[in-house]
């Protein structure tokens, strides 16, 4: 053999390995790469009605997620990369006839592969017919709204919403459900064995006052058509005045006075400059709680009374009788700082190590009638 054609052997030899030395250093060798696609899909009710508005959010492995939202047509398109991909998606702003309030499934697991298209149907709904309504009279409260008292998920009641991926389970909302004049609203809700407890917020006014009250209702099974009753008691207006030992009004006290049980709750403005308040209450037993709180931000202290106390008053409101309270009498102490010299110290904070509680052997009956009052005071 001649030495040309050996010469030509030994170079294309090499430049083979250099090759395969590039590839396997590069990591090509026997590893499928990520790649973009375009990702379509639509977003339906169970009734195949489009869902415009809903947001979709497509996330593949660690990378961060990409967000499409659905047109009028319920569809969407959006470049991803292939894989492994965690998909969330959440109702629109504006609320969808048919649908909850608000709704959101998190954790849906596909994967995405070249031209992948998602065809999503929401879960089919329920009708929860509530009626907010007076628990004596059975009026109705117009005007009330409506929403879960904590918003929940139902493990028991998961839903498929892309064919071929696990079953997640919905979280659905309804704040922003009004009662009509009648104090009724019709809900819409995911079927779900464990619906959670609802509340309804309403607002009364009485002597210029505004007060928001919130009434609980029961936990009701919403895999079928149900209705639901959240009953709130009767509410009288409760009036009353703040002063201090000296009969002096007591301006900007916070009074706040709350039903028993906590069915209802109540919290008027500070006391004007009368003394005055003005709220309204569910008749029965009550507790109130009248508090320096709105004082205790200002330059000058109170006069006549503590900086800054806390009073807790068990009674009863019948919204005939108005309360009148009479702090108990102070003493004025006066405190000196200065150094070890003897010198003054200007600016000094003065102030308890903790909250000091009223002498229970001195307990105050700060309303005509009405058990001794619990009080602290800093």
């Amino acid at each position: 053999m001649s030495l040309a054609p050996r010469r030509s052997l030994h170079r294309t030899t090499t430049v083979a390995a250099v090759a395969a030395v590039g590839l396997l250093s590069t990591g090509l060798v026997g590893t499928a790469q990520a790649v973009n696609t375009t990702v379509t899909g639509t977003v339906k009710t169970s009734a195949g009605t489009a869902v415009a508005g809903a947001t979709v959010s497509i996330k593949v492995g660690t990378r961060s997620p990409v967000v499409a939202t659905t047109n009028a047509s319920g569809a969407f398109s959006v470049s991803a990369q292939t894989g492994g991909a965690t998909i969330d998606l959440t109702s629109p702003t504006a609320a969808v006839s048919g649908l909850p309030q608000s709704w959101a499934f998190k954790g849906v697991s596909t994967t995405i592969s070249g031209g992948s298209n998602l065809a999503f149907a929401l879960p089919a709904t329920s009708n929860v017919a509530v009626k907010v309504q007076r628990s004596e009279t059975l009026v109705g409260i117009p005007g009330a709204q409506v929403a879960q008292c904590l918003t929940s998920t139902s493990a028991a009641d998961p839903h498929v919403v892309l064919p071929g991926s696990a079953a997640v389970a919905p979280t659905q909302d309804f704040t922003g459900a009004v009662t009509d004049a009648t104090g009724a609203v019709t809900l819409k809700s995911f079927k779900d064995t464990t619906l959670g407890r609802l509340c309804a917020g309403f607002v009364e006014t009485a002597g210029g006052s505004t007060t928001t009250y919130a009434a609980r209702g029961p936990i009701r099974d919403a895999s079928v058509d149900t209705a639901m009753n959240i009953f709130a008691p009767q509410v009288l207006p409760q009036v009353g005045t703040v002063k201090d030992s000296t009969a002096a009004a007591q301006a900007g006290v916070k009074v706040a006075i709350r039903s028993a049980g906590g069915q209802l709750d109540s919290a008027s403005a500070p006391t004007t400059a009368t003394g005055g308040f003005s709220t309204q209450v569910a008749p029965g037993t009550v507790f109130a709680r009248i508090s320096s709180q709105s004082l205790s931000g200002t330059v000058a202290p109170p006069t006549n009374i503590p900086r800054a106390f806390k009073a807790t008053i068990d009674g009863v409101s019948d919204g005939i009788a108005a309360w009148s309270v009479n702090l108990p009498a102070t003493v004025t102490l006066s405190v000196k700082v200065v150094n070890q010299d003897g010198t003054p110290v200007e600016n000094a904070v003065i102030r308890p190590l903790t909250i000091g509680a009223f002498d229970s052997a001195n307990s105050a009956q700060l309303v005509a009638g009405q058990p001794n009052a619990q009080i602290a005071q800093q």
